[in-house]
């Protein structure tokens, strides 16, 4: 047969045609049409292939169409083809995978399939770019074949994960935002050109943000050291922290006297580190307005002769020189205020619990971390009123025997 219209002709409804039909034309009109007049929702019309085998098995082909063409030695090529598979053909779990393919190089080559499982793209592993276009972005998606690095907006990624802004105005921002199934939502992104910054976002509010100058800012956009904000009603003593910056050095800093770390209990401050010109105060609340009972007789002198100073060296640090210090239970009943902690006390041991992950050799109830001292501490400042106390009780039996 040389046309598609004289087999029309010749075929009627039901019609069977065996092995070795070709339909031809020097045209490009259409070679076949199938045409279904049904007026329902049901498909029409259909084109089936369909394997007939006595004896099926598993991985057996059931299906090919291929796209053949010529190339410029005269040869023929089939430039891409599809095709299906049996994976499993038990009764009620039957499964089937569909392969596409396109030559690449000589080669007719797996570009992707769908099974059971899954939808894989390049499971033959060739050096191929998988790409997304958006309506805005050629790359809104892109994964690179020769290094396997993921672009999201980036033609050229080089790292695993690698976002780039997708517009090109001032205000573009690569972001990565969080949310659970509340709605709450928090991001980590590179901020827009006129910043430059890292900004951490929690429960849509910026937190943190981390400046081309290496800043660290809480609850802050100053970007100045020294530069005051608020925020919610909090002031922000200190405009920066910085980690190891410019060498070994660890800095937290301001450009002007002042507050630099407050340390409160709740709302309410308890502690304050400030700084003068070349100068740095560790200071403990001490305002007469939070004070009662106050006395100023009292017995330093007995007191201060039950301390107990020694010298030492800590276990840990075998090889230093001897130090001088006290120990902290021999302390804790003449200047309790010194001492943390309590005498002897242990942090108890830590034991394997279902859900953890259990090494080799271990099982659940064992123990995962022994238990082991929760040493007491010593703030030997707080002895420093004894101290002055017994001073001026000396100095006054001094002056009272020189007279």
């Amino acid at each position: 047969m040389t046309r598609a219209s004289d087999t029309a002709k010749l075929l009627g409804a039901g019609a069977t045609i065996l092995d070795g039909t070709t339909i031809s034309t020097a045209d490009n009109t259409d070679q076949l049409t199938l045409t279904s007049t049904d007026a329902d929702a049901n498909n029409g019309p259909n084109l089936r292939l369909y394997r007939n085998s006595s004896s099926p098995a598993n991985s057996d082909l059931v299906g090919n169409i291929d796209f053949e063409g010529r190339n410029n030695n005269s040869q023929d090529v089939v430039y891409g083809s599809i095709e299906a598979q049996i994976s499993d053909l038990t009764d009620g779990a039957e499964h089937g995978s569909v392969f596409f393919k396109s030559m690449i190089g000589g080669t007719l080559q797996e570009r992707f399939r769908l099974n059971d499982t899954s939808v894989v793209f390049n499971e033959g592993s060739i050096d191929s770019d998988f790409r997304v276009e958006s309506n805005n972005a050629t790359h809104a998606l892109f994964v690179e074949g020769s290094s396997g690095n993921i672009g999201i907006g980036d033609s050229d990624p080089t790292r695993m994960l690698h976002i780039k802004a997708l517009g090109t105005g001032a205000a573009e921002e690569a972001t990565i935002m969080f949310e659970n199934e509340v709605g709450t939502t928090g991001s980590i992104g590179q901020g827009d050109t006129n910043s430059n910054a890292m900004i951490f976002t929690e429960n849509g509010s910026e937190r943190m943000r981390i400046p081309t100058n290496g800043s660290l800012l809480h609850n802050t956009t100053a970007t100045s050291p020294g530069q005051n904000n608020t925020t919610t009603g909090a002031s922000i003593l200190a405009g920066r922290f910085m980690f190891n910056n410019s060498g070994a050095d660890n800095i937290m800093g301001r450009n002007d006297a002042g507050g630099l770390l407050s340390i409160r209990n709740g709302g309410t401050q308890v502690g304050l580190i400030s700084v003068g010109g070349s100068s740095t105060t560790y200071a403990t609340s001490s305002d007469y307005r939070l004070k009662e009972n106050v006395s100023y007789s009292f017995d330093a002198t007995s007191r201060l002769k039950q301390l107990k100073p020694a010298r030492f060296n800590f276990i840990a640090d075998a090889d230093n020189t001897l130090v001088d210090g006290f120990i902290a239970h021999e302390v804790s009943s003449i200047v309790p205020e010194a001492i943390s902690g309590k005498k002897d006390a242990m942090v108890a041991e830590v034991l394997y619990v279902d859900g953890d992950e259990i090494p080799d050799g271990k099982k659940v109830g064992d123990v995962k971390i022994a238990s082991r001292i929760d040493p007491q501490g010593i703030d030997q400042s707080k002895l420093v009123p004894l101290l002055v106390k017994t001073i001026q009780e000396l100095e006054a039996r001094i002056t009272a025997l020189e007279s």
